[in-house]
């Protein structure tokens, strides 16, 4: 019998203390390639590192993220409202990030695909970040309806559907009973749940197959310290460093807070930082 393990993960968000905790632990259990779903970058202090150490283990697949995605519109069309503490908050991201990525990474994002297709052995598996056309929004999170989970399947040819967005690891069908799975979130893994939500270590999913078969459909949770990925933002001057901990130590963020973001943007003056950086985009 021929095994051939896959190492499933996306939405690292630049958490590469938990990315490295990842990798590590797929190596020990020999997974013979990585697919990553998308929002590999934003929202810490390593997103280049992220890439960086996909580049550096068989990483056959990258997808587009929504993050990634308005990454690219920002730095393409350089339109915001800096009126909106949102707009600052993510801008100020991206500038961070911009200025730790080279040419080459740039190039990279911008051509990323929206969607994967792998055929191992006579599956068929089909790969997105949300939707096949849309990754962003909220129609596949766990509850939904179940019309929203046969749409992530662009095709009858499809026996497992794999994608993330929504931080929390997930297997069910369609209605023809086509397989679906989340691996979860590397670096910020989400559960409605208070009980579940306080377990922080990162998710990932294995998935072996053999001779046409799905043998193993492994939900992994690996450990990593949140204490090093805040020392880590310190020290490389990471913006919002008190809601990434806050972040990291209880899976609240607070992306979506005017109120706490904005009264953060006067307080460091972030407005004139992104303008700043627009001028030189």
């Amino acid at each position: 019998m021929t095994t051939h393990t896959i190492a499933v993960l996306a939405d690292s968000h630049g958490n590469g203390t938990a990315m490295r905790a990842v990798l590590e632990d797929a190596e020990k259990f020999n997974a013979d390639e990585v697919w990553s779903l998308g929002d590999i970058a934003f929202g810490g202090p390593s997103s280049e590192d992220c890439y960086q150490m996909l580049s550096e283990v068989n990483t056959t697949q990258y997808l587009k993220g929504n993050w990634e995605s308005a990454y690219n519109m920002f730095t393409s069309t350089k339109k915001i409202n800096l009126d909106e503490p949102t707009h600052i908050y993510y801008a100020m991201l991206v500038a961070y990030d911009y200025d730790r990525f080279g040419p080459e990474r740039d190039k990279q994002l911008h051509s990323l695909p929206m969607i994967g297709r792998k055929d191992i052995d006579g599956l068929t598996i089909s790969l997105t970040h949300n939707l096949p056309t849309i990754n962003r929004g909220h129609t596949l999170f766990p509850v939904e309806a179940q019309e929203n989970f046969d749409d992530v399947v662009p095709d009858s040819d499809v026996d497992i559907a794999i994608y993330a967005h929504t931080h929390t690891p997930l297997w069910r069908y369609t209605s023809t009973e086509q397989m679906v799975l989340n691996p979860g979130s590397v670096g910020q893994s989400w559960f409605t749940r208070p009980k579940f939500l306080a377990n922080r270590d990162a998710s990932y999913l294995l998935l072996t197959l053999a001779d046409g078969k799905v043998t193993d459909v492994d939900f992994r949770r690996v450990p990593f310290s949140w204490e090093t990925e805040i020392q880590i933002a310190k020290d490389r001057h990471f913006p919002y460093v008190s809601i990434y901990k806050k972040l990291l130590e209880t899976g609240n963020a607070s992306t979506h807070n005017a109120e706490v973001l904005g009264k953060i943007n006067d307080e460091n003056d972030y407005r004139e930082t992104v303008k700043a950086f627009l001028k030189r985009l």
